[in-house]
């Protein structure tokens, strides 16, 4: 373990749409400060003929590798790595995600995912010890990685791992609804700011800090020919993600794990993942769990600050 400490972000250079020649200047936090950006951008091969980014936000201390939910991608994790010091910072978009490139009809299997994260790890070749923070999906696919490799990782975070326990496979009820939400899911805005003002009063999202709202959204979507703004991860490729998710089978495999683990959730407990991190939480030898009163399954975008201050003392000595 190594000593973290949370502080405020520092921010480099204004950001700009990748198509459309739509651009902005440089987004200010509410404390005044410009928006956390990549000190370095480059894209690492991974299986299948993938191709991912990876966004490093430099830091002095061993590397802190971020891996998102399902149908988001690394960089709406800015403003809570803008708040960790004492890490090397390093996000990534895992395939189907941001700006991933992957080829059409590809399987999306969690076990992809994994690989992507490993093909990320071995493209970083990191001296030190390696932490990792993973949410959702993220955090299911980093324990995965810790399973196939033992001994990658001194210490993970995952908030709401989507780890089904056995008689929980089956839970067709939520799936359902899940698909059916992601598949009417609108794919297209004229705006930036028809997007935004979209998303503030839907669904989880209406708890989203406005900074992770904004990087969901300036990362989220590319700008196409008709000058539309279109989702990156398209709705159809995400339901294929959560049709697959009920069949990876990482849950057998927690009691081989011997590195340090927190499990997050939100106190309110929603039905799904957050419902099971107390059973997760048994399967792991050591591990602790954390509970974020008033924060739900998108926490970390909901008060990146306090899941930041908890991912740094966790890998505090």
């Amino acid at each position: 373990m190594v000593p973290a400490r949370a502080v405020r972000a520092q921010g480099e250079a204004p950001r700009r749409y990748n198509r459309g020649g739509l651009t902005r200047g440089p987004r200010s936090r509410h404390d005044g400060q410009p928006v956390l950006t990549p000190r370095r951008t480059h894209f690492v091969d991974s299986s299948d003929g993938v191709r991912l980014p990876v966004y490093d936000f430099g830091g002095d201390g061993p590397l802190l590798l971020v891996a998102h939910a399902t149908g988001f991608h690394g960089r709406v994790y800015d403003a809570m790595l803008g708040a960790i010091a004492g890490f090397r910072r390093v996000s990534v978009d895992l395939r189907g995600h941001g700006d991933a490139r992957m080829p059409a009809g590809l399987d999306l299997r969690w076990e992809s995912f994994a690989g992507d994260l490993a093909a990320v790890l071995d493209d970083l070749a990191p001296a030190g010890p390696v932490f990792a923070f993973g949410h959702s999906m993220g955090g299911a696919c980093l324990l995965m990685v810790e399973e196939r490799r033992p001994g990658t990782f001194a210490g993970l975070f995952c908030y709401e791992p989507v780890v089904y326990p056995p008689d929980m496979v089956e839970d067709v009820e939520r799936l359902e609804l899940w698909l059916a939400m992601t598949r009417k899911r609108r794919a297209s805005f004229p705006t930036r700011q028809a997007a935004l003002d979209n998303y503030r009063g839907k669904g989880p999202y209406a708890r989203f800090d406005e900074r992770a709202l904004a990087d969901y959204v300036d990362h989220g979507f590319a700008a196409g020919d008709d000058r539309q703004l279109h989702l990156k991860c398209r709705p159809e490729n995400e339901a294929r993600m959560y049709l697959m998710g009920p069949q990876q089978h990482v849950f057998a495999a927690l009691p081989s794990l011997r590195c340090p683990v927190t499990v997050a959730c939100g106190g309110l407990r929603e039905p799904g993942p957050g419902a099971w991190a107390e059973r997760v939480v048994q399967a792991i030898p050591g591990a602790r769990l954390e509970t974020f009163d008033g924060l739900g399954h998108m926490g970390p975008m909901e008060d990146p600050e306090r899941v930041a201050a908890a991912v740094a003392e966790s890998f505090s000595p």
